[in-house]
């Protein structure tokens, strides 16, 4: 009986260390507000304030607040603050590709609009594909965004009679259109391809090569690809199918896309590549092979993304304000989402030729 009684004993000791020793291991509660509120000394309605709306605080608060959540580990709970707010402080952003550098300025603008109003940036890449970007445009209203920014004014039927009813703050992008399904910023592509065309006769060129991106569900490269045609016509340049090449936003795409001109065409003096890459690789290429950039050929390109101005010899090119886009698209949909009218629900930021040494 004594051994039993000291057997009975022994377990007992052992299952409370292992008690005391799990207990030890387990992890504290998350932080709270409140949590946040005493670090900071400042009231916990201050401090979701400045968590929820920055902008309303005073810089010092601000700072406060953002020290002690970085002390205490703190992370808000935006679930239970949507239900309660019936607001994400997420707003959508449908990109062509998140690999191109153009788009990069417009997500940074956006960004940082949206980051200043305690609002985040979801940020989803369509493929080029208005399929992808009807898949996207579901996931953000399933997630209850506040607001979507598109990259493209073109849709499938499904995705705009989605977005028309979802009752949010919609702001196209990437071009301009006249029907927008609610706020349009942007610039005409057709406009900034005329111009550069313009630019091209003017220098005596008189027959034009043309390198762009596929036309199918692309209204940019189908406006810039419409005004290399009109202008061809309007001058009566010369003109035939090998003139004119679509291709993919690569480098040696670019490349390959000028030599199927040149060789096709001795003739030809002057290479439109409608963007910064495709008019790169064709530069670069010209180079490697021993033409003379502009004597034989004037080489100019669309996006001043950066690239452009330090090649030798630096590229002509179109600029188009992305980063200015990025961030008039988040104030639409801000002004929207807090009440206030948006005076003009189509902005055209307009572009600049950056003529330069390519031609």
């Amino acid at each position: 009986m004594l051994l039993l009684c000291d057997a009975i004993c022994q377990r007992i000791a052992v299952s409370r260390a292992h008690t005391a020793s799990s207990n030890a291991r387990a992890p504290a509660r998350a932080p709270r507000l409140v949590d946040v509120a005493r670090v900071a000394r400042l009231s916990p309605i201050t401090v979701s304030r400045a968590l929820r709306e920055p902008h309303k605080v005073s810089p010092q608060a601000r700072a406060r607040v953002e020290a002690a959540v970085a002390k205490t580990g703190y992370v808000r709970d935006l679930v239970a603050s949507s239900l309660t707010s019936r607001r994400t402080r997420l707003v959508g952003l449908v990109v062509p590709t998140i690999t191109a550098s153009i788009y990069a300025s417009t997500i940074s603008g956006l960004s940082a609009v949206l980051r200043s109003r305690g609002f985040e940036a979801l940020i989803g890449d369509s493929g080029y594909a208005l399929e992808g970007e009807e898949k996207l445009v579901a996931a953000f209203l399933g997630r209850r965004a506040d607001g979507i920014v598109l990259g493209n004014v073109a849709h499938t039927a499904t995705a705009r009679r989605m977005l028309e009813r979802a009752r949010i703050p919609i702001v196209e992008t990437g071009n301009l259109t006249s029907d927008p399904i609610d706020m349009v910023v942007g610039f005409s592509n057709y406009d900034a391809s005329r111009a550069m065309m313009a630019h091209l006769v003017a220098r005596g060129h008189r027959t034009i090569g043309f390198i762009g991106a596929p036309t199918e569900g692309n209204p940019q490269a189908a406006d810039r690809r419409r005004a290399y045609a009109d202008v061809v016509a309007a001058h009566r340049l010369a003109r035939n199918r090998t003139l004119m090449v679509e291709c993919a936003s690569d480098l040696e795409a670019g490349g390959r896309a000028l030599m199927s001109i040149v060789d096709a065409n001795p003739r030809c003096t002057a290479i439109f590549a409608a963007s910064e890459v495709r008019a790169t690789g064709a530069l670069l290429t010209c180079l490697r092979r021993g033409i003379a950039v502009p004597a034989r050929i004037a080489i100019a390109g669309f996006n001043d993304a950066g690239l452009g101005a330090h090649l030798v010899p630096a590229l002509t090119t179109v600029r188009v304000p992305r980063e200015a886009i990025g961030r008039r698209a988040a104030q639409m949909i801000l002004d929207r989402l807090e009440g206030d009218a948006v005076a003009d629900p189509i902005v055209d930021v307009g572009f600049e030729i950056m003529v330069r040494e390519s031609a």
